[in-house]
């Protein structure tokens, strides 16, 4: 075989298999996808539009890929009405759908954010636990309950019993039970004990404010887009409720604790029609009857 055969038989081999490389390489890469990518920080409750969100060629599993919200959703998202943000965005994160409300949902949203329209709401402000906070989201409701249980305190209110009444059921009274065959009126002193319990006030959440840390990586060498702060746990919620709840809570977060209960999302019309009913509320005393009830269940007292 001549030189030059050997040569341009070497060639033709160094060509094929660069173009198996290649095709190899074509082959084990993802597919690219057209991306909707947030583009500049978004506050929750806001609309989107082309200015905080563009589109973006990535190389992404269809896998990954289904979880974003693509470039021909997006635009028929925008065609189709308001599309609204229901937490904090941040720039470079790609848009995925259960980040956002459409349709129904984002009005819903959008007239959320606008209560304070109607004179008859307030927005309140509510410090909590992170680690008593129960899974919420922006347009829940909520039920505020409101406890008090380090207060060495008791409010005393008396009635007059008169001989036909029938005694009362619980725990015979410090000044003895009242029995039918007393001739004179008695007197009976009824004690609320502290620690109590009272679902005070419900509410639709209107947003979840979360502590502000900052960012390791900001102004870090190749990350000058990374934002100077990073949402951390949440520490408070921000509850619209009805004015004269309103007082109520206050004097909750002044007196006691507040625990935050998530409702049915069925109950969100009675909420805002006024006709949810209320609570009993629970205090030491009732607990007292519960335990010697079921400890003495034929009524044979302590």
């Amino acid at each position: 075989m001549s030189r030059m055969l050997k040569l341009a038989l070497g060639i033709v081999l160094a060509v094929a298999a660069f173009a198996g490389v290649i095709l190899v390489g074509n082959l084990s890469q993802p597919p690219t996808y057209q991306v909707a990518v947030v583009v500049a920080e978004v506050a929750p409750f806001s609309q989107l539009s082309v200015n905080e969100v563009q589109v973006d060629t990535q190389s992404l599993s269809a896998a990954v890929a289904s979880k974003y919200i693509l470039a021909d959703e997006w635009e028929a998202m925008l065609s189709a009405g308001p599309v609204v943000a229901v937490e904090y965005l941040y720039p470079g994160q790609p848009l995925m759908r259960e980040v956002v409300a459409t349709g129904e949902n984002a009005l819903r949203v959008r007239r959320l954010s606008v209560a304070l329209t109607d004179p008859e709401l307030v927005i309140i402000n509510v410090p909590l636990d992170a680690k008593q906070v129960p899974a919420v989201y922006g347009g829940d409701a909520v039920a505020l309950y409101f406890s008090a249980g380090q207060i060495q305190a008791r409010t005393i209110v008396s009635d007059v019993v008169t001989p036909a009444e029938t005694p009362r059921s619980g725990p015979p009274l410090p000044s003895g039970p009242v029995t039918a065959e007393r001739t004179e009126a008695v007197t009976r002193t009824v004690e609320l004990e502290l620690p109590l319990t009272k679902r005070l006030a419900e509410g639709l959440v209107y947003r979840l404010n979360r502590e502000q840390q900052d960012n390791p990586n900001y102004g870090a060498p190749g990350m000058e887009h990374e934002p100077r702060y990073v949402e951390g746990p949440v520490v408070s919620m921000d509850v619209v409720v009805h004015q004269d709840a309103a007082e109520w809570v206050a004097f909750a977060l002044a007196h006691g604790k507040v625990q935050v209960g998530v409702l049915p999302a069925v109950t969100i019309p009675q909420l805002q029609s006024g006709t949810l009913p209320g609570s009993p509320g629970a205090t030491w005393t009732d607990l007292e009857a519960i335990f010697f009830a079921q400890r003495f269940p034929e009524g044979g007292g302590r």
